[in-house]
């Protein structure tokens, strides 16, 4: 088991061989006593040690933490083990604060480049006080590490606050000491009711004890309640955490999935009849909240490649295009936010920062859909360095900008069960209300105000609120107690965990493209594959996350050939299109996994490389998804509608939406038109995949129909005045 690192940056004449391996011995077996207690359930464990790696100066620092000097994506063996920095409050006998790497302040350079990874600044009698740029930062006398066994109790308390799951020490110390007999929800009583049974122990003995005898109640009061996120439960301290280690003013968990986390947060920033700005590829629980606000959707061009199958991203200069038009509109008629999916289903992320740039200009609230990517913010191989030096991240939320708001499903990536998500609120969001006194942001003051002044306290009682309307009063604990691991897990061990498999991925590709005998963006989609040959994505900061894995085929046949070995090879990808088949690497990925899918790659080699030509119907596809809403969606939806046959239902307006699932992008939508091409690839799904792959579709026999708008209500119902 390979040690964590330290990184301590010290010219301290104490800092000798001597006393080096003193403090490097103390401090490892204090972690490894911290985690005997914190992370021990029952039989305890062998955790790694700490190693202690000390430099002289801030490029040396810079050097040992990555393993290539050109490359400050790549990461050394002891960089990928990095949990702490301590360091020095004075270098060469000036403030650290006054030194730089990389030509960016160090305070900056570690918000860039290891935001969530904790910093100790070392103290010295006489030297002068720093101001701590973030939470992220703490600071302890030189004398506490000059004798770690002393101060080993202060020292444990320093390990708690930057490591410690709260909720979930809290949950399994109650179960292991206080729990005793249950008189509370659930029903099945810690387990009982399965255990006791001679039908159902099989199904007690498959989860083992551990999941029932967690699965509690809000009763349990000491936990903490999902509902009720103030004071100092152990569930609201976790969350405090996950802020700090996202690097957040405000993180909250969700156990209902990101489809909820998108609802409560649309639903408490916009107001009936505003406009929001929409990818138009976003996930249908952002139209749901679209509808449910009563907003009105503007869909920004959608570039769909028929060629894959796959969903291209939002051009900046469309963006721009709209964000002008908009600018021209009376204050009142301005969209509001701005929502856009990074990353992608396909792995496409965008330049966030600039888009970030461009909303503060024309006062729009940038929202990020995150979902796929709750990884980003802990490595440093998801930045970028523009051209005057600077470098930003592609988290969407990140306190060196981007998003003011973001949602991400800590499930789909991270260790984490099924529908755990977190919302996530920027300190520049929180800015906006309290501190930023900027016109454009007027409108957001005044909506979340305070005896006159905006307040950010009220939005987030707000969204509180909001959030009571969706959550469970009933949350399963096993899975808020994931999400307090979570990101403790990728605090200690994301660099390692990410850098692994980044390794993995660049290798399969290799090897995948040598069995082929093509370059490998012909075997494996990326940016390129899907934007075109146009190097202007690149250069705007356009970036495909490798860790979304596509495979592209040469055609539809052999698509559907590899799927069916895939089936009998017990080998289940996320998503497929006629061409292509997506797998998604995740921190659970191991080796093996790879193994697996290149044995049953060598049997078809032949058949990998991007199709040819695309299909006869492309422009169809491109139109299918070309349409603005006539109708405001909530007022479409709340109709009382009729059923027309699919085939039969051009020219009507659709009151519902059909989504093919997966990725879950809508095709009709509440309010829109319905045109040929928007029937005719529902009607290609459902003769590729099934009716099922169709969510909202109505099937009687083997006919499919959709809801519309009646002829009474097309003639009441208030139209929406086109776009100019």
């Amino acid at each position: 088991m390979e040690a964590q690192t330290v990184f301590y940056l010290t010219d301290a004449a104490e800092a000798t061989p001597d006393f080096l391996q003193e403090l490097e011995y103390g401090l490892s077996d204090l972690f490894q006593a911290f985690c005997r207690e914190h992370f021990t359930f029952e039989d305890p464990l062998d955790y790694p040690g700490l190693r202690l790696i000390a430099v002289r100066t801030p490029q040396e620092l810079e050097d040992a933490l990555f393993g290539a000097q050109d490359d400050r994506h790549i990461l050394s063996e002891a960089g990928c083990g990095c949990c702490l920095f301590l360091l020095d409050d004075e270098l060469g006998g000036r403030p650290l604060f006054e030194h730089a790497i990389a030509g960016l302040p160090i305070p900056t350079w570690f918000l860039t480049f290891f935001p969530a990874i904790p910093k100790v600044l070392v103290t010295r009698p006489g030297h002068a006080k720093l101001h701590l740029p973030s939470r992220r930062w703490s600071q302890k006398p030189f004398s506490v590490l000059a004798n770690p066994v002393r101060h080993r109790e202060r020292l444990g308390h320093l390990f708690a606050s930057f490591w410690l799951p709260r909720f979930w020490d809290a949950l399994r110390q109650y179960v292991r000491r206080r729990a005793g007999t249950a008189w509370h929800t659930p029903g099945h009583n810690n387990g009982n009711a399965f255990e006791r049974s001679p039908f159902l122990h099989g199904f007690h003995d498959a989860f083992s004890s551990m999941i029932f005898r967690t699965d509690l109640s809000v009763s349990v009061e000491s936990l903490g309640d999902l509902s009720d996120p103030e004071g100092r439960s152990p569930l609201s301290q976790a969350q405090r955490l996950a802020s700090e280690i996202f690097g957040t003013a405000q993180s909250c968990f969700v156990t209902n999935g990101t489809s909820t986390s998108n609802k409560a947060m649309l639903m408490t920033l916009l107001r009936p009849g505003e406009v929001v700005l929409l990818d138009r590829n976003c996930h249908k629980s952002v139209h749901h909240a679209v509808v449910m606000a009563g907003a009105v959707p503007r869909y920004l061009p959608a570039r769909f490649n028929a060629r894959l199958g796959v969903w291209g991203p939002v051009a900046l200069e469309d963006l721009r295009a709209e964000l002008d038009r908009a600018a021209a509109l009376p204050e009142a008629a301005r969209p509001k936010m701005l929502v856009i999916t990074t990353c992608t289903y396909e792995g496409i992320l965008y330049p966030v920062w600039e888009i970030g740039r461009l909303c503060e200009r024309a006062g729009l609230l940038f929202y990020a859909d995150e979902a796929w990517a709750p990884y980003l913010a802990f490595h440093p191989y998801y930045t970028r360095t523009l051209e005057d030096g600077v470098a930003r991240r592609y988290n969407a939320v990140s306190e060196v900008g981007g998003a003011h708001l973001s949602v991400q499903s800590t499930h789909k990536a991270l260790a984490a069960f099924s529908q755990a998500s977190m919302i996530h609120v920027s300190n520049r969001f929180k800015a906006l209300l309290e501190t930023d006194a900027s016109r454009p942001y007027r409108w957001l003051r005044r909506r979340f105000h305070l005896h006159g002044h905006g307040s950010y306290e009220k939005f987030s009682h707000d969204l509180h609120e909001m959030l009571r309307y969706w959550h469970s009063t009933s949350p399963h604990y096993p899975t808020l107690a994931t999400l307090d691991i979570a990101g403790v897990q990728m605090r200690l061990e994301g660099l390692r965990l990410l850098e692994e498999r980044l390794h993995w991925v660049a290798d399969f590709q290799r090897r995948v493209a040598d069995l082929v005998g093509r370059p490998i963006h012909e075997c494996i989609v990326g940016l390129r594959a899907i934007v075109g040959e146009d190097p202007k994505w690149k250069e705007q900061g356009y970036f495909h996350d490798p860790l979304k894995m596509i495979l592209a085929f040469r055609d539809a046949a052999s698509c559907d050939a590899f799927r069916r070995l895939l089936h009998r090879s017990h080998i289940q990808w996320e998503k497929a299109t006629p061409v292509t088949v997506l797998f998604l690497v995740t921190v659970g990925t191991v080796r093996e996994h790879f193994e697996y899918l290149f044995r049953c790659i060598r049997q078809m080699r032949d058949a990998i490389g991007l199709p040819e030509r695309p299909p006869a119907d492309a422009d169809v596809l491109e139109r299918a998804v070309a349409g603005q809403p006539v109708v405001l969606p909530r007022d479409a939806a709340l109709c009382d509608g009729e059923l027309v046959p699919l085939a039969q239902s051009e020219g009507r307006i659709a009151s519902q939406l059909l989504v093919p699932y997966p990725p879950g992008i809508p095709v009709f939508i509440p309010g829109l038109r319905i045109t040929r091409p928007m029937i005719q690839l529902i009607l290609d799904v459902i003769a590729r995949c099934g009716a099922d792959a169709v969510h909202g579709l109505f099937v009687r026999g083997k006919r499919p129909f959709v809801e519309v708008l009646n002829r009474d209500e097309e003639d009441r119902v208030h139209r929406l005045d086109p776009a100019p």
